[in-house]
């Protein structure tokens, strides 16, 4: 379930940038701690942003805007602090879409456009955002946080 939530997360957030999730749910990594450095680096290296940051309800699984980044991706196209996140290019967010929502993310790069319906109040409105390039700050941040994950799982172990 650990791991559904954190592909989830990482689906719908790595592109929308959430510092506050990124290092929620982590499942041991099966790499050496250099290793998966290295690959998570070289991965996400090219990975679109759009640069929200949201909370995932844990009863319902919905995602929620808690904030936009200024000047990012999100702010231009109109996201705001409060939308619910419902889908991404007509897919429906939730872990019974995971293999479509996973092919969805193989696209995001930066200066591909991404629809996302979300829900603001009542009412439901798509807002397409165009990804930016992931900032290095957001990157290291990241990957320090997962770095933190195995210092933890190697500390545990030992």
């Amino acid at each position: 379930m650990k791991k559904k939530s954190l592909l989830l997360s990482m689906l719908a957030a790595l592109v929308l940038t959430v510092p506050a999730v990124a290092g929620e749910g982590h499942a041991k990594c099966s790499a050496g701690t250099q290793d998966c450095l290295n690959m998570m680096a070289a991965k996400m290296k090219n990975k679109g942003w759009v640069g929200i940051e949201m909370k995932k309800d844990e009863a319902t699984g919905a995602l929620t805007v808690t904030r936009v980044i200024p000047d990012s991706p999100a702010e231009r196209a109109g996201l705001k602090a409060g939308d619910r996140m419902v889908a991404m290019n007509g897919v429906a967010l939730g872990e019974k879409n995971e293999t479509a929502l996973k092919a969805q993310y193989d696209t995001m790069k930066p200066g591909n456009k991404v629809t996302y319906t979300v829900a603001r109040g009542e009412y439901k409105k798509d807002v397409t955002v165009e990804l930016g390039v992931l900032p290095e700050e957001v990157l290291a941040a990241w990957v320090g946080r997962h770095m933190l994950d195995h210092a933890a799982v190697d500390v545990a172990q030992n």
